[in-house]
């Protein structure tokens, strides 16, 4: 059984703590698509009780992180075709949504936050785990935004979706050509933002998730997909 040993803060309720620790779980790939979720087994590494588990599984039901099936009850979230070319064309739309929505109210202090959140990626690529460290740094990068934008609604739907989308881009297939791009998109949102270029910020915001929104890629990953189950 995967590693669920609870290690967040205890200021947190029990519930959110196994929320948060299996959706991490999911997330970071410890829990696999399509892995069966065993409440015996999830009780037993977590120590707590089916209840609690229950409670913590209906919310990631509701985030889209986990199915349940007739056959085989719940288990992780598996991402079809299909699937992946839905949450790129939603992620993109918003993405260019929060770009534009920030440029229009966020503060010049809350600029000079994004310019230096941007400023640690070249150190994130030097390290070993260079993935996971530009990974975090995108993660804050639009925290900021949103935060600049000022409109719950979409960071709300920010928030559901980016779960998903971080499952997508896991796939093999994305995540080298993922990592790459970072850093040099970045950049060119914070320029543009600079420059109060509405415009060319929905354009750059929207342009980077279309790059992996390629018929090819889509198909390759689900490919990818079908051979891992095998």
């Amino acid at each position: 059984m995967t590693e669920l040993t609870l290690q967040i803060p205890t200021n947190m309720s029990l519930r959110q703590q196994v929320i948060d620790n299996l959706r991490r779980s999911i997330l970071t790939g410890n829990l696999q698509p399509g892995q069966k979720l065993i409440e015996r087994e999830l009780c037993e590494a977590m120590q707590i009780s089916r209840t609690v588990l229950r409670e913590a599984l209906q919310h990631l039901y509701a985030e889209g992180l986990i199915v349940d099936t007739p056959r085989r009850g719940r288990m992780v979230c598996e991402i079809s075709t299909d699937d992946a070319s839905d949450i790129f064309e939603a992620r993109a739309a918003l993405e260019k949504l929060v770009g534009e929505g920030f440029a229009r109210n966020a503060t010049p202090e809350q600029i000079a936050s994004l310019r230096a959140c941007c400023r640690q990626i070249a150190p994130a690529e030097a390290d070993g785990d260079h993935c996971e460290n530009i990974d975090q740094i995108e993660n804050r990068f639009f925290a900021l935004m949103l935060d600049g934008y000022g409109n719950k609604v979409a960071a709300d739907l920010f928030t559901l979706l980016g779960n998903r989308f971080t499952l997508v881009r896991r796939l093999p297939v994305f995540r080298a050509k993922w990592s790459q791009n970072i850093p040099a998109e970045l950049q060119q949102i914070v320029c543009a933002i600079q420059a109060r270029d509405i415009a060319l910020i929905g354009h750059l915001c929207h342009q980077r998730i279309g790059k992996l929104h390629d018929a090819q890629l889509v198909t390759q990953a689900h490919n990818d997909m079908g051979r891992a189950e095998v």
